[in-house]
């Protein structure tokens, strides 16, 4: 199948229309053979959509896209060495302009005068060449009889709408009474008494049909999580044995230490699980000795109980794996089918277009066959139409549905939905194909490897390419080709279904592969690869002969970070668009990077390098460099400032002494993290003079920074305030225990970071902002100001983090759309008061204003000196009161605050689903809190003696607090967790407390105790407590004696008691 060659054609199209009027290409004059070239890609650009549908059944047209892509390939890396000539000439004529020495050339050298004459030679006989090739090529079109589509501007993105994988579900895939249904079947199975230890219970049903789906709704039944202590959902396909062993000890809140080994590992978790019930999930199997050999015997021997749930395509792998029932998902039901598309398509549950489209959707559904997968994404089709007649038969009628040529499992639906993809995401699509199966994908790295690959098409007035990029990504999570977890509210990771990413391994096989080279079976004849990722177990990987002898690859990327390619290899693939070399096998950067004059993205992540060749000046056209994490990198070489069309500079987490002067010349630079200001050294410990902040005044395109070592600007420059396309800033000092011989700052060191950060106010457009390590005395004066919500009126995250010398916050509950906030180690607040919330947001005319209306997550932690939260002051204590405070909290989290004395009286009228205090020595009561819902953990509190009037509360968690004497007014608790590894009996309070929920005890009400034996000895029957316990409908006990595990299981409803204890 063709690799979407009408979307390589605009690309070129849109690259010749740019390059044609630039200085560029105007100075190596061959602007002329240009445009000829241009001319004729715009005439055959009209018929390549008619000829890739063709291709997939004419052998004849499918050879013809194959030369005409190859045609494309080779004039885009054409155009790419004119402009990296082109360039150089420009900025060797800036060095020589104030030179006595004119040549016929212009302001250039001699010997410039002569390479640069030679070249323009060469180039112009090779895109000469071009023009005579494309004309035999477009001759032999005639004779196909091709359509033109004289609309070809296939890349328009509709607007993409946000929608929230693991173990979460969205509620819009379960349709039908069947899932739910069949979900309480296997609940009840699953909880049910057995004699056996170990059950196993297994999925069974093709790819795409809903497996996963059913175990998502059956792992999250409040059943579930009442009859099992822990449980742990893994999907074991992406994951090696270490780590599948390592992820299941931390679901069950164990510690595998410095464990590496499978045995190290496997004993662990026999210890951590020990005595317990536990449910575990292994979704999407291949192989059944995941079961077999690596968990089962673990498992059986240290829980108590086991229920384990299999999803698989086999049924023989799931009775191999001894299961005692095996539930094959069925497909979807025609009624079911359509309730599916209704919610994927319908989102604004609009019944008279569902009613109009019923019958016409019906037939899309049953030509979907049942499946799920192929509904959702069709789905995405059907979302992009304006929901008339005459769309949905478009689709309905489209002769995909019976596409020859596709495996068996790829069902028609995929396709159709691929096809229905603008050229743009097509690219973009295809392009996950090298990544592991089940792989996570991070938006920042596909945003970045799209553009460094020419996926991204520009538009008007968008002169910001990541932008176009993101909205590409959220795109195909609109069209279901990408799934973000649920309730995402980032939706910066995603992962892709198998079914889709072996579509796009089956489409761009002949140029795309993922896997070890030296496994591939490829065919020079028929296969010209250009994208190579790598995954392998050897140490040092080696190349097919033909991919050396062919050297048209244009990606090539090293996943694994045990692997390693030779170095001198890498300089024969000269047109390299992107390399990633990531992890510690590799040691230098060759010299001859230089050559890789395509290379557009060049990630260095976490390598073992101690310097950048000063030949990479030469990569005119690098646009990403990624230096993350190289704890051997000192310096970078002064040439980097001549990389004029960098977009990204990652140096995170990098220990750079300076960043060289003349960064703010690079006027696309967009986005950098691990700024430096200030003078340094480099290799050879001469003093290099690096960046101020007057060199971020130019860069008028910055969308993300982070600053760090702000201590070593030598004043305050007003330089972000005029960057109307900033979204992230990040501000940081060197914290004073990092400071050689943790030198205390000057009052003139303090004074000067104040002035500096009142400078450096951000736009209005910042959504995520952090400050770090900042020593001034007061916060900076625009975070203050009494305009705090219209200067930081987009702002929706907010990181203070070891501001140690601020004793006052600002009134941050002023800004409206603020969703996240975090204070950490704010060691001089003493006291919060009304000053924090502020005047509120005003939410109309007739409504109070509102104290931080959107916040979803409050956290204070590590807050030594604090004492004192009020929400209301004496002075204004009436006006106060008609501030509405908190309406939207999921989380607040008081952790490490020893002094804080008491809650704020008025976080009664706030919306609170989860309250975490952990370390309030001073705390005594947490009560009258209406409105929290979720959970109360509290843990390591040594004064906390009452928890009172919660009415609806579900969820207690009560850890090392040892003064808790009044636990009451807890009308919906369902669930009480109590951890006590000091005292030999259970506390009065607990017992009390149960005698008091006797009368109303929820059927749902499960008692955890994690306690010493001598307590759990005093629990067992006959013993005085037990009369009281009897009445609890559920009890898991523990304790650990001589790291044997002791346990005690109690179930009222069926009598069941279990004990390993001497009774």
């Amino acid at each position: 199948m063709a690799m979407v060659v009408d979307a390589i054609a605009g690309k070129l199209a849109e690259r010749l229309t740019d390059a044609v009027v630039g200085e560029a290409i105007k100075i190596m004059g061959v602007k002329e053979e240009l445009e000829r070239l241009q001319r004729r890609m715009k005439r055959i650009r009209r018929v390549l959509k008619d000829a890739e549908t063709r291709s997939m059944q004419d052998e004849i047209i499918k050879g013809w896209i194959a030369e005409l892509k190859d045609f494309m390939y080779d004039a885009d890396d054409i155009i790419d060495r004119c402009m990296h000539e082109g360039t150089k000439i420009l900025q060797e004529q800036e060095v020589h302009e104030s030179s006595t020495l004119f040549t016929v050339c212009g302001k250039l050298s001699p010997f410039s005068c002569v390479q640069s004459l030679r070249f323009r030679h060469a180039i112009a006989d090779d895109i000469k060449c071009l023009n005579d090739k494309l004309e035999e090529i477009s001759k032999d079109k005639e004779s196909f009889n091709l359509v033109s589509d004289k609309s070809i501007d296939a890349n328009a993105i509709s607007k993409s709408t946000e929608y929230g994988h693991s173990s979460s579900l969205p509620e819009s895939d379960v349709v039908g009474s069947g899932i739910r249904n069949n979900s309480r079947r296997l609940v009840e199975s699953l909880i049910s008494e057995n004699e056996q230890k170990c059950l196993v219970f297994a999925i069974v049903g093709m790819g795409g049909i809903g497996k996963t789906t059913l175990a998502q709704l059956i792992y999250n039944d409040p059943k579930i999580k009442n009859n099992f202590l822990f449980k742990s959902w893994n999907c074991v396909s992406k994951l090696s044995d270490t780590e599948l062993l390592q992820k299941i000890i931390r679901d069950c809140h164990g510690d595998y230490g410095r464990s590496t080994t499978t045995t190290e590992l496997q004993e662990k978790l026999t210890d951590t699980i020990y005595g317990k019930h536990f449910f575990l999930v292994l979704d999407d199997v291949w192989d059944s000795n995941k079961w077999l050999v690596l968990l089962k015997n673990s498992v059986e021997s240290g829980a108590a109980k086991v229920r384990v749930l299999v999803t698989t395509r086999d049924e023989n792998l799931a009775r191999l794996m001894e299961s005692i029932d095996i539930h094959h998902v069925n497909k979807l039901t025609i009624d079911s089918g359509w309730e599916l598309l209704c919610k994927q398509v319908f989102t604004n549950r609009n019944l008279e277009g569902m009613q109009s489209l019923r019958d016409m959707g019906m037939q899309i559904v049953d030509k979907c066959g049942g499946l799920p997968l192929a509904i959702k994404v069709i789905a995405g089709v059907l979302k992009t139409t304006d929901h008339s007649r005459r769309e949905w038969e478009t689709v309905l009628e489209n002769d995909a549905w019976n596409c020859r040529g596709l495996p068996e499992d790829l069902h028609g639906a995929l396709y159709i939905s691929y096809e229905a993809l603008p050229s743009s995401l097509k690219q973009c699509f295809l392009h996950c194909s090298l990544y592991h199966a089940n792989n996570v994908f991070f938006l920042s790295d596909l945003v970045k490897e799209w553009i460094a690959e020419g996926y991204v098409t520009t538009e008007k007035n968008a002169l910001i390419m990541e932008d176009i990029a993101e909205g590409y990504y959220k795109e195909l999570i609109r069209r279901s080709f990408l799934q973000p977890p649920s309730g995402s509210v980032s939706q910066s990771t995603c992962t892709m279904h198998d079914l889709l990413r072996r579509l796009a391994q089956h489409i761009s096989q002949a140029e795309n592969f993922y896997g070890d080279p030296e496994e591939a079976n490829l065919n020079s004849k028929v296969t010209k690869l250009r994208r190579l990722a790598i995954s392998s177990t050897n140490e040092i990987v080696g190349l097919p002969q033909v991919i050396l002898e062919q050297k048209c690859l244009r990606t090539l990327y090293v996943h694994t970070t045990s692997s390693c390619l030779e170095m001198h290899m890498i300089g024969r693939f000269t047109l390299l668009r992107a390399l990633i070399l990531n992890g510690e096998m590799v040691k230098h950067v060759p010299n001859n990077i230089q050559d890789l004059v395509h290379l557009r993205l060049l990630e260095l992540y976490k390598t073992q390098i101690h310097e950048l060749p000063y030949s990479i000046g030469n990569l005119t056209n690098l646009q990403f460099l990624t230096l993350r994490g190289c704890q051997s990198l000192r310096s970078l070489p002064k040439s980097i400032t001549k990389l004029c069309n960098l977009r990204c500079l990652n140096l995170h987490d990098s220990p750079l002494s300076h960043v060289p002067r003349g960064i703010g010349k690079l006027d696309n630079l967009n986005d950098i993290r691990g700024f430096v200001t200030g003078d340094g050294v480099d290799g050879g410990g001469r003093v290099q003079e690096g960046c101020d902040l007057g060199e971020l005044q130019s860069l008028h395109n910055l969308r993300k920074i982070r600053i760090k070592d702000l201590e070593r600007a030598k004043d305050g420059a007003s330089v972000l305030s005029s960057k109307r396309q900033l979204k992230l800033l990040g501000l940081s000092c060197t914290p004073q225990s990092k400071r050689d011989n943790c030198q205390v700052y000057t009052e003139q060191e303090t004074s000067r970071i104040e002035q500096v950060f009142d400078g450096l106010c951000p736009p209005s457009c910042i959504e995520d902002l952090m400050i770090k390590g900042f020593f001034g005395s007061r916060y900076p004066s625009w975070m203050f100001s009494t305009s705090v919500h219209i200067c930081l009126v987009n702002l929706l995250y907010l990181k203070l983090m070891d501001c140690t010398s601020c004793p006052c916050l600002p009134s941050l509950g002023q800004l409206p759309q603020l969703k996240y906030l975090r204070i950490y180690h704010a060691t001089a607040v003493v006291s919060i008061g009304p000053e924090f919330l502020g005047s509120g947001v005003k939410q109309g005319n007739r409504k109070p204003p509102t104290a931080f209306p959107k916040l979803e997550y409050l956290l204070m932690h590590n807050m030594p000196n604090w004492e004192e939260w009020s929400l209301t002051g004496e002075d204004n204590e009436k006006e106060s009161s008609k501030l509405l405070r908190f309406p939207h909290l999921e989380r607040l989290e008081l952790k490490g605050c020893p002094k804080l004395r008491a809650l704020p009286k008025d976080l009664d009228q706030a919306s609170i689903k989860e309250l975490l205090i952990k370390g309030a020595d001073s705390l005594e009561a947490v009560e009258d809190m209406p409105s929290l819902t979720e959970l109360l953990d509290i843990t390591d509190n040594k004064n906390l003696s009452r928890v009172s009037n919660l009415p609806a509360l579900k969820g207690l968690t009560v850890d090392n607090c040892p003064m808790l004497k009044n636990v009451e007014k807890l009308d919906l608790l369902q669930s009480l967790r109590f951890y006590d590894q000091k005292s030999n009996s259970l506390p009065e309070w607990l017992i009390h407390f149960l005698q008091e929920k006797q009368q109303n005890f929820d059927d749902q009400f499960q008692l955890y105790l994690n306690i010493t034996v001598e307590a759990l000895e005093r629990c067992v029957r006959e013993s005085p407590a037990w009369s009281v316990l009897e009445q609890v409908p559920r009890i898991s006990a523990y304790a650990t004696l001589d790291n044997e595990n002791m346990y005690l299981n109690y179930n009222r409803a069926t009598s069941s008691y279990d004990t390993n204890l001497h009774e």
